[in-house]
């Protein structure tokens, strides 16, 4: 599934997830743009501690970042 359609559907896919605003997708959309353009984010199918630092030492909201690349390779398995 294309990633902004997940982040507009994931309230309807998982149990538990808030409704985003467009806005908020937005975001989301933009900060992966980011980290693969900074070639921090390269398409790796798992946040692994080295991907993780990278992101910690680049941004100081890491966590949101991090939280960007797990709903994307949430978006992957539908």
């Amino acid at each position: 599934m294309e990633f902004k359609a997940y982040l507009e559907q994931k309230h309807m896919l998982k149990k538990g997830e808030i409704k985003l605003k467009g806005n908020s997708v937005n975001q989301y959309i933009n900060r992966l743009e980011n980290m693969r353009r900074n070639g921090i984010y390269n398409e790796e199918l798992q946040i692994t501690p080295i991907l993780e630092q990278k992101i910690q030492e680049c941004y100081k909201d890491w966590n949101t970042y991090v939280k960007t690349i797990e709903h994307y390779l949430s978006s992957k398995k539908y």
